[in-house]
């Protein structure tokens, strides 16, 4: 019974591992726009501070052609 379930789940599965279907991989990424930007937030006692924030956006280039653009922020 365990030999049948094991079969019926690799059965099942086999189409996903074919030869060529593979899923996109990133091929390169490469920074489109980088800056600093100045944000406000405000302590415990409700005074407001300013602090300083890196905004950087990059652009992600897949094996398929396709790009994608995302952003990240980092504490300056």
């Amino acid at each position: 019974m365990k030999t049948l379930l094991a079969f019926l789940i690799l059965a099942t599965a086999a189409p996903t591992l074919q030869a060529g279907h593979c899923a996109p991989y990133v091929v390169s990424t490469c920074v489109v726009c980088a800056r600093t930007e100045c944000r406000y937030a405000y302590d415990h006692c409700g005074r407001p501070f300013s602090y300083e924030v890196r905004v950087v956006t990059y652009r992600a280039h897949y094996n398929t052609g396709a790009t994608i653009t995302f952003t990240k922020t980092y504490r300056a």
